[in-house]
């Protein structure tokens, strides 16, 4: 799917809206949120991998990480109440498109902004401005657009991440 070949399939919140225009500030912004979610996402990840290795030693900053931990997850619930929950739908996300199955069918050529929430950990959507390059029924392909590139770099790390995470798991 992407120039890597590496992409994530899974079942997600995701939200389409159509959008005709993409103004310059509005994108910034979305960028802006893009580049803080991967990021933190990535931190909260890391930190799951040191905190296994924290048990061997280090029990005061394990147990600290521990108690921001559960301060992100709260908030996350928090924030997961006062907003409606998007239906999960099957994606497949590359590092430039991405494919997902639409409640309706959307017509190759326009454009929008999907919402996708990556995990449940972290209950910070990824704005994403799309133009749609083909559509079979309700199976939808479209181009990643507007992307700044950090966000185009920290969304392949994230690709990279979970692809290696997902061969790791079929290795055990």
């Amino acid at each position: 799917m992407s120039e890597s070949g590496i992409s994530l399939h899974a079942h997600l919140p995701l939200a389409w809206a159509a959008a005709h225009t993409f103004p310059q500030p509005l994108v910034a912004e979305w960028m802006h949120g893009n580049l803080v979610c991967l990021q933190a996402l990535a931190a909260l990840e890391s930190h799951e991998k040191e905190f296994d290795a924290s048990a061997t030693g280090e029990h005061a900053a394990g147990r600290l990480e521990a108690k921001v931990d559960l301060l992100l997850q709260l908030v996350g619930e928090l924030m997961r109440k006062q907003q409606p929950s998007l239906p999960s739908v099957e994606v497949v996300l590359g590092a430039h498109e991405m494919i997902w199955e639409a409640a309706a069918p959307i017509a190759a050529g326009s454009e929008g902004v999907l919402t996708l929430f990556l995990s449940p950990r972290l209950h910070w959507p990824l704005t994403l401005p799309v133009q749609i390059t083909g559509a079979q029924g309700t199976k939808v392909h479209a181009k990643l657009i507007h992307l700044s590139e950090d966000v185009q770099e920290w969304l392949e790390r994230t690709l990279f991440r979970y692809h290696r995470r997902a061969l790791q798991a079929r290795a055990r």
